[in-house]
């Protein structure tokens, strides 16, 4: 397992959870089977198939997993099967099917086809810092991480946690650290991309990929008036990631520092790989989370519990 996406929520208080606690809870909100006319089904399942745990503790930091399973029934074969049965209807009785009619057979039809259509279920990684008490995510899409979160606090009952909320603009400082490097936090370093957005309703913007950031044209167009809106950089020569105007990390990759130790990982024991994985990349993990939250000024998070 690689944390690659990662959506955080912090805790407005001491989220006051216990492994045991977790896991119990977890147990109580299974992923249930995706009935035959069911179109989609959500539910938490053991971080290791196979395993019946609930949850994977390292160093205080609980692995768990959100689990969608949808039926996949694609429109084009619903439409031709409907249009069958159309043409078969005004064949047989001279008439033209109406538009109610043919919302009719659609329904019908779905009805028919739904239990025979293939599943596709989606794992979603969620780790729980009870040190800190922040939960991540690992996901691209916010909408995505809001909706486990959701099903996270209603296993809970209760789970009293929030985006981040930086007192410092994020992308006017992401802008910054193009122009000035020396203005990124310690250990920081600029990579290799990032994504520049005008301020105005047009949000036109501009990719840029596998370039110097600090070439006169980029500058140029931060002079311009326009922001960065997410920014590659390198920690510690340990992690490599893109931050977003949420503080968000995508695309998060191993440097040489945690990649040497991740070669020798034995993957032959799957508990014991997914304990090396969670500490070397949840610790490293951690330090970036500090420092950026302590460098934009972030409010109501708990970040002097993981020092």
């Amino acid at each position: 397992m690689w944390l690659r996406n990662l959506c955080v929520f912090l805790g407005t208080s001491d989220l006051g959870l216990t492994a045991a606690g977790l896991d119990d809870a977890l147990g109580e909100a299974l992923c249930p089977p995706c009935g035959d006319q069911t179109v989609s089904v959500g539910g938490f399942v053991p971080p290791l198939k196979g395993e019946h745990a609930m949850t994977h503790v390292v160093d205080g930091l609980a692995v768990c997993c959100y689990q969608t399973i949808s039926r996949v029934l694609p429109g084009p074969v619903v439409a031709e099967e409907v249009a069958e049965r159309v043409e078969a209807i005004e064949a047989k009785e001279d008439r033209k099917v109406s538009r109610r009619e043919k919302a009719d057979l659609k329904d019908e039809v779905h009805f028919e086809l739904l239990p025979r259509a293939f599943t596709r279920a989606k794992r979603t990684t969620i780790i729980v810092d009870m040190r800190a008490s922040r939960v991540w995510v690992d996901a691209s899409s916010e909408n995505t991480a809001e909706e486990v979160v959701a099903a996270l606090r209603e296993a809970l009952g209760s789970l009293p946690v929030k985006r981040a909320e930086p007192t410092i603009g994020v992308a006017g400082e992401l802008s910054r650290w193009v122009t000035e490097p020396g203005a990124l936090p310690n250990g920081f370093e600029l990579g290799d991309r990032c994504l520049l957005e005008t301020t105005d309703e047009t949000k036109a913007s501009l990719r840029i990929t596998a370039m110097d950031l600090q070439q006169d044209e980029i500058c140029a167009h931060l002079a311009s008036g326009m922001q960065a809106t997410k920014l590659n950089v390198a920690v510690d020569d340990a992690l490599e990631f893109d931050v977003d105007e949420n503080l968000d990390l995508k695309r998060i990759r191993p440097l040489d520092l945690i990649q040497e130790d991740l070669d020798s990982v034995d993957a032959d024991d799957a508990v014991a790989e997914l304990t090396a994985r969670i500490a070397l990349q949840g610790e490293a993990i951690r330090g970036v989370l500090d420092r950026l939250y302590t460098h934009f000024g972030v409010a109501g998070e708990c970040s002097t519990q993981a020092a």
